[in-house]
């Protein structure tokens, strides 16, 4: 296997495929907007929602990297957390629009060359960026399964295949 096809295989296990550990698309099924806004009485915590915000915020500036745009990163990470909508109806648009940017971000990948993922962008290098985007959506989907496990929203028992 090589680096490239190693990538395909963690984005799509950490964000489609059910395997060692739940992926992001399954911890954001099937919730409500009551559901995805919902905290505890911690004022550090963060709701699924701002979150799915975040990881999407960092999704979407290394697809546009990819597409040779202009990448813009705010100054302040906690301002990454924030989301517009307040109603299932834009909490689902919400989603699509998390599994549109991850599924673009593998149709990307698989074109990129291994000379294309070694170059050096800003402070890492492609491999880096996109290694770091994968290893994020996995501690990020523990935190959201958290989350709905304190509030009664998850699978008491999940069948392995």
């Amino acid at each position: 296997m090589n680096v490239i096809d190693l990538l395909l295989y963690e984005l799509d296990h950490t964000y489609n495929q059910d395997d060692w550990y739940s992926p992001i698309k399954l911890a954001l099924t099937d919730l409500t907007v009551e559901q995805a806004t919902w905290k505890l009485d911690i004022e550090s915590m963060n709701s699924i929602w701002e979150i799915a915000a975040h990881l999407l915020y960092y999704k979407e500036r290394l697809l546009f990297q990819l597409q040779g745009k202009k990448a813009e990163y705010g100054t302040n990470n906690q301002d990454t957390f924030a989301f517009e909508g307040n109603s299932q109806l834009d909490w689902d648009a919400f989603v699509n629009k998390m599994h549109e940017v991850n599924q673009r971000l593998g149709e990307h990948i698989q074109k990129l060359s291994e000379a294309d993922i070694e170059k050096d962008t800003s402070k890492f290098s492609l491999l880096k960026r996109i290694s770091g985007i994968i290893r994020h959506d996995a501690h990020h989907a523990g935190q959201i399964i958290m989350i709905r496990k304190l509030q009664g929203a998850w699978p008491v028992h999940q069948e392995m295949e």
